[in-house]
């Protein structure tokens, strides 16, 4: 397929991401105007949870779809159908508890069906091309943002209407060309095979805690900010400049690179906000930031899952909601909050210095992040319980390397890399905190 035939899907699909979940949201917000005194909790819950945690069902079921351009039809009627529930509730019936979940329920399925159809095309069409992921993921947060700000009755119609148009014109508009899209038979390049009780599976978990953490850290780092227009667009905006962004970083750095310092970033923006400033700028930094790892990570999870890339997609979308929720039911206290951002930006910090160093295998990193946690955490809770005085810091610097340099010893085999990657790994994270610090 020639460059246009690959890319005007994939923007269609992107136009239509930001309109689907704008739909969504304006749904949601005329409700919750209709019926003030109703619960509505109970509703955007339900919502939520099947929009991002049936994705696995859904995009295991678009994957073995013989023509996956039904998924799209499909959710387009189930949107459809959810609007015109809408309607007839408030123009006719009106609202009781089997309308107003049935409204959530036909949006939190259609939602799903679409999120994971456009995953899959896109990665397919692309070859897995992680800035062209970026950019389709990129319009949701925008869409999210003016459906609930701008929610009225004409902006619903006008998105129902070009999310009508598109579903049912792209399939034929393909087949026209010449070019139909039999997202069945092809296979993305660099695919690792999904041996998941080995490296794959090992490989694939951390990806999910990874993506579940950024869906944890994306929900604290703008915690006290007042959620009005002007905050919401410039968070919406720096979002979706991240996602859309963070293919061609990854291009130019290499991911592994790209990620590390994305996420070094993010910490250092945490620490300069702090937990009680109403600063806007660190928030929006860090928010792009963290964003930029998106396409990243559903790029490598996609080569775990080759002719499978809805089920991929699903798989990400799924554990972003308990990052979410554990983020919006545990309250960080300023100590929290600092021991956050300090294990992120430690990790980060020697991580990239074992890259630096040339080191690439994937169970010593691994194992670098884990006793990166066991060792950060107790330092960081018992300085800031007990008093940062010298003898304290020295004291504890010094077990830390004793106790990474034994772990790495358990990778490495030679005392002398071990006692190395131990020593320049936790001087320069230990220096490279003090330094930002200083700073801020």
């Amino acid at each position: 397929m020639t460059g246009y035939a690959k890319w005007m899907p994939v923007g269609i699909a992107t136009v239509l991401h930001f309109l689907v979940d704008g739909l969504c949201l304006c749904c949601l917000y005329l409700m919750a105007a209709a019926t003030p005194a109703t619960d509505l909790l109970p509703l955007f819950l339900t919502y939520n949870i099947l929009a991002f945690m049936t994705q696995p069902l859904t995009g295991w079921w678009t994957d073995r779809l013989s023509h996956p351009h039904k998924a799209l039809l499909l959710s387009s009627c189930l949107l459809t159908a959810a609007v015109f529930m809408l309607m007839a509730d408030t123009l006719w019936w009106g609202f009781t508890p089997f309308s107003t979940y049935a409204v959530a329920i036909l949006l939190g399925m259609g939602n799903s069906m679409f999120h994971v159809w456009g995953g899959k095309l896109t990665a397919v069409l692309t070859g897995n091309d992680m800035r062209a992921l970026g950019i389709f993921v990129s319009t949701g947060a925008m869409g999210l943002a003016f459906g609930a700000l701008y929610a009225s009755w004409w902006l619903l119609a006008g998105m129902l209407l070009c999310i009508a148009l598109a579903a049912t014109s792209l399939p034929r508009a393909l087949q026209r060309r010449g070019e139909a899209i039999s997202l069945r038979s092809q296979q993305l390049g660099g695919a690792i095979p999904p041996s998941f009780g080995g490296v794959g599976g090992g490989f694939l978990l951390a990806i999910l805690v990874f993506v579940m953490l950024r869906s944890f850290v994306g929900e604290v780092v703008p915690t006290g900010l007042e959620r009005t227009s002007d905050v919401l667009l410039p968070l919406a905006i720096a979002a979706m400049i991240g996602k859309a962004g963070g293919g061609w970083i990854a291009r130019w750095l290499g991911i592994g690179h790209a990620i590390v310092a994305c996420v070094c970033v993010t910490a250092i923006c945490m620490m300069w906000r702090g937990e009680d400033s109403t600063s806007l700028l660190p928030v929006i930094l860090s928010v792009m930031a963290i964003n930029f790892t998106m396409p990243m990570t559903l790029h490598l999870s996609n080569r775990l899952f080759p002719k499978r890339e809805g089920l991929s997609f699903g798989l990400l979308a799924a554990v972003l909601i308990p990052g979410y929720m554990l983020a919006h039911h545990q309250q960080l206290s300023s100590m929290h909050y600092f021991m956050l951002s300090a294990l992120l930006l430690t990790i980060s910090v020697e991580i990239g210095m074992l890259l630096l160093m040339g080191e690439r295998r994937k169970g010593l990193l691994t194992g670098a992040v884990a006793i990166n946690i066991l060792t950060n955490v107790p330092l960081n809770y018992f300085l800031l319980t007990f008093g940062t005085s010298t003898e304290r810091i020295v004291g504890g610097e010094l077990l830390v390397l004793l106790v990474e340099a034994l772990w790495y010893f358990a990778f490495t085999r030679g005392w002398r890399k071990a006692a190395i990657y131990s020593l320049i790994c936790n001087a320069t994270s230990f220096l490279v905190g003090i330094l930002i610090q200083l700073i801020i």
